[in-house]
């Protein structure tokens, strides 16, 4: 389960969040304005930032900014994808 995963570690966070949103879109056609809204908002912010299989690819100097930047994301919305998560656990859509 990507929500309980998410609530457990950080490991692999931006693949589990552009999951979520995924699975949000797919449910409600977009994820706004659902328990799928933060992880949308996550998506957007970070879009920019390499997933796990282009992480190889990038250069040393570029992979340490860019882990710099995803910890202060994960930080920032770490409550609100608490919650979502909790929500989502809850109403079991994961």
């Amino acid at each position: 389960m990507l929500a309980e995963k998410l609530l457990k570690s950080d490991e692999n966070y931006l693949d589990n969040v552009i999951a979520l949103w995924r699975i949000g879109n797919q449910k409600y056609g977009q994820c706004w304005d659902t328990e799928f809204h933060i992880f949308g908002e996550i998506e957007s912010e970070t879009d920019h930032l390499p997933i796990n299989h282009v992480r190889s690819k990038c250069s040393d100097e570029f992979l340490a900014k860019a882990d710099k930047e995803l910890e202060e994301t994960i930080e920032y919305y770490r409550a609100n994808v608490v919650k979502a998560c909790n929500i989502i656990i809850g109403s079991k859509n994961l």
